[in-house]
């Protein structure tokens, strides 16, 4: 299929889910203002009955969506520049939804097309964009929907072009889509300024007790870092223990100062929660975790004193048991071993998540929201950093434990990810692995040393069969 087939199927494949969209969230009564050509789609609404309108000409936008006061408001693909729409129609419709679809400018196949002579660069804005604009007009995504090609590029191996396609989405998860589908509304606050040295936590308090959420809290009261701000995320169900968090913040902020902010909304409670955070540095922690005095003071130092990206400490896995009498860690083992950081280490021990800090002035527009903790976006998001940006390991004691109900959980298939790191930081891991290799085989020769001497002093007769195994063994 020629690129311009492939861009007329998208085309279609955008309008008729839009149409779906469009239909699946009006009601009856609803005010739907049409901002281009879309017949069948008026058709379609005011059998449902709504009442429609067709604005067409640009110059009268503006009066015309303020005197029919519409409650939904669509942008088909191809109408024009997105943020320029998007403005309009949340100036004159403050409080409607607006729906828009578009082709992907920054989408990944269109890139390699472009790169390969294959095809013109593609028109227009690329969903990254798009997003990071939102927060300057006061919108907020609440529905979002990606179209993806399935086929590569004919003139490159599918291997190659898979993966490239997966190197464009490391640097950009929505390099992926080809097209998008987005539900806009008006957002609860705008995006916040950064403010530097300002430490933010988003903080998962859905799934655990209360008596873990106590510990949480209490020991990010004990740090020593300040200034520090807590954006504490619910689960949506949590109307009834929404009360009981906010007492143990009020009750927990009296040791020692700090700001918080509770979050619960319909679905990506966690994404928000990053959105909304105002620190340079960024950090996520899970109300099964403690956290010691020193942990974010001793990341946050090793930041500042190089040049990396972000930050890990060592922790603990503490398997706590629940009795009638209370409870109590059954178990204590540290993780990740070694002194140096290994990429092995992320995809073994996903909750290593709750260990990092972030220096978000370094690491320029890369998305860094995780979708509330399943374990799947946790090792993609920290498998993603460490492709991209070469991490500090405080590789001594322990700074932080993650106290789990259960067993550990096993750990996770290895994402399909290529990494981008200098060559020197390649070669350097390299090297450690055939250190260690030459050092386990060192011991492998040692021990066999030994076991032959001692067969020698007590068995003379036998030596010679115990050298023909011995020769064996080490081939």
């Amino acid at each position: 299929m020629s690129t311009g087939e492939h861009d007329t199927a998208l085309l279609r494949e955008l309008d008729s889910q839009l149409r779906g969209l469009v239909r699946e969230r009006v009601r009856a009564g609803d005010r739907v203002a049409l901002l281009g050509e879309a017949p069948e789609l008026a058709r379609v609404l005011e059998a449902a009955g709504c009442a429609v309108l067709a604005v067409p000409a640009t110059g009268e936008r503006v009066e015309r969506l303020r005197s029919f006061a519409p409650t939904h408001v669509v942008l088909p693909e191809g109408e024009g520049e997105p943020l320029l729409q998007m403005r309009e129609a949340s100036e004159a419709a403050p409080g409607a939804e607006i729906f828009l679809a578009m082709r992907n400018a920054g989408a990944s196949a269109a890139l390699l097309e472009t790169l390969l002579g294959l095809a013109p660069g593609r028109q227009g804005a690329s969903v990254e964009a798009v997003l990071r604009g939102l927060s300057s007009l006061g919108l907020e995504v609440r529905h979002q929907g990606l179209i993806s090609r399935q086929d590569s590029t004919a003139e490159l191996a599918p291997d190659t072009a898979r993966a490239l396609r997966r190197l464009l989405a490391q640097l950009s998860p929505t390099a992926e889509a080809d097209g998008v589908l987005l539900v806009l509304g008006r957002a609860a606050s705008r995006a916040p300024s950064r403010e530097q040295g300002l430490l933010s936590i988003v903080l998962w308090a859905g799934d655990t007790p209360a008596a873990s959420l106590d510990e949480t809290l209490f020991s990010l009261a004990c740090q020593e870092y300040r200034p520090l701000e807590l954006l504490v995320v619910l689960p949506p169900d949590a109307s009834s223990t929404e009360p009981d968090a906010r007492a143990l913040l009020e009750r927990h902020r009296r040791l020692r100062d700090f700001s918080y902010q509770l979050i619960r909304v319909p679905e990506g409670g966690m994404a928000r929660g990053v959105r909304e955070a105002r620190g340079q540095y960024l950090s996520f922690l899970d109300a099964s975790c403690v956290v010691y005095p020193a942990h974010y003071v001793q990341l946050v130092q090793r930041l500042r004193e190089g040049s990396a990206a972000w930050a890990f400490a060592r922790s603990r896995w503490a398997l706590v048991r629940e009795t009638e009498g209370g409870r109590f860690i059954a178990e204590k083992k540290p993780f990740p071993l070694g002194d140096h950081f290994e990429f092995s280490h992320l995809l073994e021990h996903p909750a290593l998540l709750y260990g990092l800090v972030v220096d978000r002035s370094r690491v320029g527009a890369l998305p860094l929201e995780v979708a509330d903790p399943v374990e799947a976006p946790r090792a993609e998001l920290l498998a993603r950093l460490a492709s991209l940006f070469e991490p500090v390991f405080t590789a001594g004691l322990a700074t932080w434990e993650w106290r789990a109900l259960g067993p550990e959980p096993v750990a996770l298939p290895a994402p399909s990810l290529q990494v981008l790191l200098p060559l020197a930081s390649l070669e350097e891991r390299v090297a450690r692995a055939q250190a260690r290799g030459e050092s386990n085989k060192g011991l492998r020769y040692q021990a066999i040393d030994r076991l032959n001497q001692r067969l020698r002093e007590r068995f003379p007769g036998t030596h010679a069969r115990v050298r023909s195994l011995v020769s064996r063994v080490l081939r």
